[in-house]
């Protein structure tokens, strides 16, 4: 990631983890949609000590560059090709705006419908 930043007092280093917080967060508040709970590696990852963040995982390759992966599950009736558009489009624009990083890829996987109680 683009990184440290160096301001007048120091360093400022920012975290994959607070990425994906800030992703999960924005993914959140978006009506009709859920992000993916953790899998069972997740799971035993955490007893480790390691922090995941559910159906987020931030990626950064060996140029720096940072790609999201999210696995969410959408509420039935919604148009698929267009939610996945518009989490692309909110993601970009909030991670850019709160950590100045532009993102070489968002990889929105549906893995599931919502279809609600009955």
């Amino acid at each position: 990631m683009k990184q440290p930043y160096e301001i007048d007092l120091g360093v400022v280093h920012i975290h994959k983890n607070v990425v994906a917080d800030i992703v999960a967060s924005m993914v959140a508040d978006v009506d009709g949609v859920e992000l993916v709970s953790k899998t069972f590696a997740e799971n035993c990852i955490e007893l480790f000590g390691k922090k995941i963040v559910s159906g987020v995982t931030v990626n950064v390759d060996e140029n720096n560059d940072v790609s999201v992966d999210l696995r969410v599950v959408v509420r039935y009736g919604m148009n698929i090709p267009d939610i996945g558009r518009h989490i692309q489009d909110v993601v970009r624009s909030v991670v850019q705006k709160t950590v100045d990083i532009s993102l070489k890829e968002i990889n929105v996987n549906i893995q599931g419908i919502e279809r609600g109680q009955k």
